[in-house]
């Protein structure tokens, strides 16, 4: 990582914490703020890397609502491709309320809007995505979570029109030690073939959809959360050079 990138880490830090230690200080009724650092190896979204392969520094913050109404800001270094050099800031409002299915499960619907915005890009990329997922809690086991979701775009990044993401996500801990395990597997549909070359500056001529893949670890270590994951998709490294094969990431994050 160079190091731009470590002193753009370290403000993040910084500014979180003292975000975080203003909220201890100014509170307010039936509110709660919870925020974020953390610095990847490659940023990758939905098996496609927003970084060419490179590092990135990430942050977030959430405020929620006791009714369970929620804002959160999330925000990422982004370089390669139409984005060039610049970042990503997602904005999304959301709702999320418990349904009463069924007792041993507790599962939780999440309903909300997010806005993808780009600086550096130099083109109009930026889009809104409405998305809806549901958490089973002790699905398998003791602690384990399974998350089922789908989102849609009526035009997706690069002006690409309609997008459609159907995705499954399941973490558990590893029982007595300090280890967990996480996978998540994702479908993800376009109009066209040349919509999803649009979008993802890929050379396929035929396809218009793909899945993209994670499976990993996760761990403490020194008060911070790390993940060790290898993430892709199933798009040809032929047509989608350097950034959509399969790699593996590491990630250190730190929840304020």
């Amino acid at each position: 990582m160079n190091a731009f990138k470590i002193a753009a880490l370290t403000l993040t830090l910084a500014a979180t914490a003292s975000v975080a230690q203003a909220a201890d200080i100014i509170t307010i009724p039936d509110v709660t703020v919870s925020g974020s650092a953390a610095v990847t190896t490659d940023y990758m979204f939905r098996g496609v890397s927003q970084t060419g392969n490179d590092a990135a520094v990430q942050a977030s913050m959430t405020f929620g609502h006791k009714s369970g109404a929620y804002a959160s800001v999330w925000g990422s270094s982004v370089n390669g491709g139409i984005n060039k050099d610049g970042s990503e800031i997602d904005v999304a409002l959301g709702y999320v309320t418990p349904l009463a299915l069924t007792a041993t499960l507790q599962p939780k619907l999440d309903v909300g809007v997010v806005r993808y915005v780009y600086s550096g890009s130099g083109a109009d990329v930026d889009f809104n995505e409405i998305y809806a997922k549901t958490t089973f809690a002790s699905a398998a086991m003791k602690d384990d979570a399974l998350t089922l979701g789908v989102a849609y775009s009526d035009e997706y990044f690069n002006e690409s029109n309609q997008f459609y993401y159907v995705s499954a996500g399941y973490t558990a801990p590893i029982t007595g030690t300090n280890f967990g395990v996480v996978a998540n597997v994702g479908y993800n549909k376009f109009d066209s073939s040349a919509d999803m070359r649009n979008a993802l500056a890929t050379t396929q001529l035929n396809d218009s959809d793909y899945f993209d893949y994670k499976v990993g670890a996760t761990f403490g270590v020194q008060g911070l959360g790390a993940e060790l994951a290898y993430v892709g998709s199933d798009i040809k490294n032929q047509d989608c050079v350097a950034v959509c094969d399969g790699r593996v990431v590491v990630s250190l994050s730190k929840a304020f």
